[in-house]
Parts: structure tokens; sequence; C-alpha cells
């Protein structure tokens, strides 16, 4: 039965093919009654229609099983019902007649309610496998971007106890990041994610300016948030965040026509700044995450503090590609060089 089920269309039937599965099915039902009409003396004129209105209403839809029933039903009544092969039907043939159409009408509601159940169920079934799909692709990609976040940390630290201590404020912000994804209703804005990224640094010490409205896509929204907390994170060692009097403004805007953003990290009033002798978990996370998902991101020394500009579109890529998959494989290669 499970076979039979298959091959039962869903979604949209065309009309044309209904309608030709109606008269084959008329056709095969009208040449049987007409082989066994001469053992029957009176009476089965309608019976061996049922079948043909069953299986026109299931493979060929509502119109192909009224289609079936109507032109059946008016063909036996002409031919069958007394007197044969004129249109001057009795009181009981009228009867027979309006009675088949209720029956039949039953018969086509009760099919058309099993391709509402399969057109649901073929609904649900989709849906299920696109959020498998992507529930995979989130594991795998999380799992290797904590990989990659794993290798950079231990091969960039002096010790195990620097290690530990960098390991779990990026877990941390990892984490946070996922937590902002999961609590979102429909979008993330970047007044959220900043101010999510931010959470363990002194707030009084940041300037955010943008606005409210501005959209950043799931897909980018782990990237960012983990190059915000590692600009923090310098930024506190290092950098602006390192004195009282420092200061860090972030800023952004969106061009309406593009639907691209720019946001501006700048530090201000910190020490002086000096170019690193070693690339960082955030230079390579621009260099290997940023540039495959679309987006522009540049880390600049100036003189007076460390400026970091990220540009990206509100719109993830229009293909069902994975983003993040390339990025991340990407950021896990250069970390363990």
């Amino acid at each position: 039965m499970r076979w039979l089920i298959n091959y039962l269309p869903v979604y949209r039937r065309p009309f044309w093919r209904g309608q030709l599965i109606a008269l084959i099915t008329v056709s095969v039902s009208l040449l049987i009654r007409a082989s066994v009409d001469p053992l029957i003396e009176r009476g089965l004129y309608f019976n061996f229609l049922f079948p043909s209105i069953l299986i026109a209403g299931l493979f060929g839809g509502i119109w192909s099983g009224a289609t079936t029933a109507l032109l059946g039903g008016l063909i036996s009544a002409y031919v069958w019902i007394p007197p044969k092969f004129e249109i001057a039907l009795t009181g009981e043939g009228i009867f027979r007649l309006v009675t088949f159409w209720a029956l039949a009408a039953m018969m086509i509601v009760v099919t058309s309610f099993v391709h509402i159940v399969l057109d649901r169920l073929a609904t649900a079934e989709a849906r299920a496998k696109t959020v498998a799909s992507e529930m995979k692709h989130r594991v795998q990609n999380n799992l290797t971007l904590v990989q990659a976040i794993v290798r950079q940390t231990f091969q960039n630290s002096d010790n195990l106890a620097q290690a530990q201590k960098l390991l779990t404020a990026r877990l941390a912000a990892l984490t946070r990041a996922h937590e902002l994804i999961e609590l979102a209703d429909k979008d993330i804005t970047v007044e959220k994610l900043v101010g999510r990224a931010l959470e363990p640094f002194d707030a009084e010490q940041f300037t955010l300016a943008g606005p409210s409205s501005v959209i950043v896509p799931q897909d980018f929204a782990l990237s960012l948030m983990l190059l915000i907390h590692e600009l923090a994170t310098n930024a506190a060692k290092y950098g602006a965040l390192s004195l009282p009097a420092g200061r860090v403004e972030i800023g952004w805007s969106e061009e309406p026509t593009t639907r691209r953003v720019v946001l501006n990290w700048k530090e201000r009033s910190g020490p002086p700044v000096v170019q690193p002798s070693r690339v960082g978990f955030g230079s390579r996370l621009l260099r290997a995450a940023f540039a495959s998902e679309g987006a522009d991101a540049s880390i600049t020394y100036e003189p007076d503090g460390v400026r970091c500009t990220v540009a990206f579109a509100t719109v993830g890529p229009a293909n069902g590609d994975n983003p993040a998959t390339e990025p991340v494989e990407q950021a896990t290669a250069e970390a363990s060089v």
C-alpha cells in the first residue's frame, strides 16, 4: 500500500491530466459494465463507476473526480436506465441518478481531504529536511569554528594559563552569539549584537552610534561577534581600554539602496599604537571568514588608536549554498599554520 501512496500527486495537479484520467476511468468502467450487461437483468447502473471516481479523485484531483461522476452518471443513465437510449428518466431513474451523484460527492470530498493531508505531509517533510540540513551545517560549522579557536589560542599563547583564559573568553563570546541567535524572534540588529559582545567590558568606555533597525544576517553574526569581542579584548590588554581615559567609538550606517552596512571601530586616548609582530586571531578571522562571506574588512594601526572597518550586506546570498562552511575551514587551516 505504501508504494501506491508514493504515486499519489501532491501540491498542484495539472487540470488536463486530471481530465484525461477521468476520461480513461469512465471509459474503462463503462466497458466493464457493458461486458457484464447480458448477465444482469436490471440494476447495477452506477456501481462500476465508484472505483473510477475514487481513482480519478486520488490521482487526478477533485475536478477529475467530479468529471468522472458527472459524465459517467449521465452516460450510464442514458444507456442502461429504462427507457434505454432516451433522455426521459422516470421518477425512479432520477432518484437513482441523484443518489449516485450524492454518494459520488461524498467520495470526492474524502479524496480531496486525502490530498490536503498529503500536501501538508509533503510540506512538513520538506521543512523537516531543510531544518535537518541546516542543523547539520550549523553543527559542523560550529565544531570546525571551535577547533579553529582552540588551535589559534594555544598556538599564540605564551603559557597554559593565558591560553585557558583566552579560550574561555572566546568560547563565552561564541556562546553569547548563539544565545542571541536563538532568542532573536526574527532578526538580529547590529545594536543588540554589539551590546551582547561587549557585556564583559566596561560599558562606560564605549560610545555606540547607529540606527537600531540595521540587521545582521544570521550566518554572519557569529563571525562579527567574535571579531568585536577580539577587538575589545585586545583593546583591554594593549589599547584604549587599558587606560581609564581610553574610549572606543563604534558606529554603523546602512546604505538604503544597496542594503550594505558599514561598521567602524575606533580607539581613542589610549597608549601609543605599534604594529603587532604577529598575526592575531582577529586578523585571521577577517582574512579567512569575512572575505569569503562577501564582507569587506580591514584593521589599521593608526597613531591615535586602532581602527577596524567592516562592510557587509544585510541580505544573505540568494543561492542555497552554505556560505559559512568555506570560511571556517579556511580559518582552521590558517590557524594551524
